[in-house]
């Protein structure tokens, strides 16, 4: 058996690094190799996921059923009825046997089968677990509201964090655009910008649409933005993490959805980070923990049809397990 990789969800680098010193410094104690990746993928054996980390919650309630790559819990303190969970703080005498441990479950699982030659066929919608979730809570929805002919979604931020790139990434028609020559100093961001409006659609899996509206990005047209959220399924706010005070601009963004937020749910993708990776998301997740509701926020690129959908999952895990957030603004109580 060749090197076991282990992939982290929600740690924080400096645990990261410590447990990849742990792993090299104490490899004579192991019975099988580990190293540490940063991101997944097939060959990834494990996945340790950090609880105390919304977003890495998240994932692992989605993905904690699956027998490979295993999922091990990363808390506090132990966890009724869950297997594998390793304890905080990470130290070389509770992770070495619980790596043996696990490598030794690893070698037990039957190696897969080689798939006999077969024609070529076409690839399935990989969106369509998804799909059918959206669905549920969709149908959910217009049952809940008597007067509600559309299941609409929001996708709010500032000017240039992405939202009509979002929306032409997800939607199955053309987008409609309501945009004007951007002036002062919307034009040194992006040569136009939306006054009313950027619609799409997506098709859910029972041939309902779901309706994409992105809201202007300047503050003079929050009006708009509104009167568009009534009724809406939930709400996407993409952060430029370019601008001089993304976090000024998350609360912002809080207070002005703040009645949607708290009958629905609310996720956040943080754009434009390969330009300017400060703030980290952890600095978004404690501030989120000041409005005492931590909502999922995500680096994503709005070109990305998967960062995209990521979001759109967040959101409907939160909406399935009924988490409405009751938003308080800092300094509010």
């Amino acid at each position: 058996m060749g090197p076991l990789h282990i992939s982290t969800e929600g740690m924080t680098e400096a645990e990261g690094m410590l447990l990849s010193m742990i792993l090299s410094f104490a490899s004579e104690q192991l019975t099988s190799s580990w190293t540490v990746k940063n991101s997944g993928g097939d060959e990834v054996a494990a996945v340790i996921y950090d609880l105390a980390n919304p977003r890495a919650k998240l994932a692992w309630e989605r993905h904690q059923s699956l027998l490979y790559p295993v999922s091990i819990v990363l808390s506090d303190k132990p966890i009724p009825g869950v297997q594998w969970v390793l304890e905080r703080p990470i130290r070389a005498h509770k992770v070495i046997p619980f790596l043996n441990e696990l490598s030794a479950r690893l070698a037990q699982v039957p190696s897969r089968p080689a798939e006999p030659f077969s024609a070529p066929v076409t690839p399935a919608d990989p969106f369509r677990d998804l799909k059918a979730r959206l669905t549920g809570v969709a149908t959910k929805r217009l049952a809940q509201v008597a007067d509600l002919q559309e299941v609409k979604l929001i996708i709010a931020g500032s000017v240039a964090a992405g939202k009509t790139t979002a929306i032409k990434t997800i939607s199955d028609i053309l987008p409609i655009r309501t945009d004007v020559k951007a002036s002062d100093h919307v034009g040194r961001l992006k040569s136009h910008t939306t006054v009313a409006m950027d619609y799409g659609e997506f098709s859910l899996s029972d041939g309902q649409k779901l309706r994409l509206y992105g809201t202007p990005g300047q503050r003079r047209y929050d009006f708009m933005s509104k009167i568009l959220c009534r009724g809406a399924l939930g709400l996407v706010v993409l952060i430029d993490n370019r601008l001089k005070d993304p976090l000024a601009e998350l609360e912002y963004y809080s207070y002005v959805f703040a009645d949607l937020i708290n009958e629905s749910a609310m996720v956040i993708g943080v754009t434009h980070r390969d330009e300017a990776p400060e703030p980290g998301l952890e600095k978004y997740e404690r501030y989120l923990q000041l409005l005492r509701k931590p909502w999922p926020v995500f680096t994503i690129d709005p070109r990305n049809k998967a960062d995209v959908m990521t979001l759109l999952d967040a959101l409907v895990t939160m909406l399935e397990h009924g988490r409405r957030h009751h938003v308080v603004m800092p300094g509010s109580y």
